[in-house]
């Protein structure tokens, strides 16, 4: 009797704790700096904390799986609802927008001329986890370019890996979103945002069944809904 008592006391410390906690929040890595600014936001009118994990969507997609108390995930929609995690619903935030990036000292004028030799090495995110790495292959494939520059891909895992090759100089192109590139646009040879060639990228905030009616989220979801929210996402690239 005593080991049943404490067995059901360990199981209502642990229910009791789950909701005690911070609202946790899951992303695409392309979109830590916006969704660190729409935290900031959410935490300056609540006075509450957000805890962020951030990964390819595979990675975030896995993770929810796996449980762990997440309850928003900020992804791009298509992307979600194929992902086999049942969300109870999904918050706009913003339209992203694939863009090209150039190493230092390495100039292009159109996403076509990666075909030029200077162009040895090319990294792309992700092709099945990365959404920008699958707008990146849809574009390549779309445009009749994937032909000619299949050979000088370097995978990368997320979006920042990605432009971190090309920061570094170790791929003269990177594929990788607005928001990057908008981030490290000092350190980048050129920047050009492509909007065609690819399905459209619709970011949302997806919230999960158990958490839909929290206050916590409830107030995230007005946060990215607010003034403030439109313009971070705005200074992010989405449009």
């Amino acid at each position: 009797m005593k080991k049943i008592l404490l067995t059901v006391l360990a199981v209502a410390v642990f229910s009791f704790s789950a909701y005690a906690e911070d609202l946790r929040i899951a992303a695409g890595a392309g979109y830590k700096n916006l969704v660190e600014d729409l935290a900031s936001i959410y935490e300056a009118k609540t006075g509450k904390k957000a805890e962020r994990m951030y990964g390819n969507m595979g990675q975030v997609a896995a993770q929810v799986k796996l449980g762990g108390g997440i309850c928003l995930v900020i992804g791009e929609e298509a992307f979600l609802k194929a992902s086999g995690v049942a969300y109870s619903s999904y918050t706009p935030i913003g339209k992203g927008v694939l863009t090209l990036v150039t190493r230092k000292g390495l100039t292009a004028k159109t996403p076509e001329d990666i075909r030029k030799p200077e162009f040895a090495k090319i990294a792309l995110p992700d092709t099945e986890k990365a959404i920008y790495g699958k707008a990146g292959l849809q574009f390549l494939k779309s445009t009749g370019l994937y032909a000619d520059v299949e050979k000088r891909i370097i995978p990368a895992a997320t979006v920042p890996q990605s432009g971190a090759y090309a920061l570094s100089g170790e791929v003269d192109a990177a594929f990788v979103n607005t928001t990057f590139a908008g981030a490290n646009k000092d350190n980048l040879g050129s920047v050009i945002d492509i909007e065609k060639g690819y399905s459209p990228l619709e970011i949302n905030a997806a919230t999960l069944p158990d958490c839909r009616l929290t206050d916590e989220v409830k107030s995230f979801l007005d946060a990215i809904s607010s003034p403030d929210g439109k313009k971070a996402a705005k200074k992010h690239g989405l449009i």
